[in-house]
Formats: structure tokens, C-alpha cells, sequence
């Protein structure tokens, strides 16, 4: 859900996707180009993909915002990026907010 880090709340979640096997260079490549551009937009304080080693065709993006305004003006541009990648996927995307362990208890 949420990351507290120096007393600033932050929107903190997990994606994860799965790409069909003919798409997975295409997929690296853009997945790729999105953490980059990602990492540009103002309030980004973390933005990674990851890819599973058990399984290549599968990943999980780890991203921080600063705010959710900031994820809101994040997901307005990157949506038709979205769109277009779409083909690519099998199935729909997994996404879970998270917090730090250590704001739990």
C-alpha cells in the first residue's frame, strides 16, 4: 500500500506480468525503456523491473512514488505505452501494494 520513509507516506507496489514466449525480446526491450523514462518522472523514487529466473517469460516490477499524485501523473503518460505493450502479455497484470516490514506492528 504504502512505504513511510522519514515520515513521508509513499504509494509502493508490486506488477506482475507474464509475456508470451515470441514476445519476450520485445518485452525486455520495452520493459526496459519504460524503467528509464520511469525513473525521469518527477516523485519516482524507485522503478525496476525484474525478471524471474525460474521462469524468463515472467516479471515483477518494484516501483516507489513520492505521492500518489505524483503515480497519477506517472500512469496518465505511461498508459498508452500500456496499450501498445498489451499484445505482448498472457494473461493481465498482477499488481499488489506493499509496505515495509518495518511498518508493521
Amino acid at each position: 500500500m504504502t512505504t513511510t520513509v522519514k515520515g513521508i507516506t509513499m504509494p509502493t507496489f508490486l506488477l506482475h506480468i507474464t509475456v508470451k514466449p515470441e514476445h519476450r525480446r520485445v518485452a525486455v526491450e520495452t520493459l526496459a525503456e519504460i524503467q528509464r523514462l520511469s525513473l525521469l518522472d518527477d516523485g519516482c523514487v524507485d522503478f525496476v523491473w525484474l525478471s524471474h529466473e525460474e521462469d524468463g517469460n515472467k516479471f515483477t516490477l518494484f516501483e516507489r512514488w513520492e505521492s500518489q499524485q505524483h503515480l497519477d501523473d506517472h500512469l496518465a503518460k505511461i498508459i498508452p505505452v500500456w496499450e501498445d505493450f498489451a499484445p505482448c502479455l498472457e494473461g493481465d497484470p498482477v499488481s499488489q501494494r506493499v509496505r515495509a516490514v518495518t511498518e508493521l506492528g
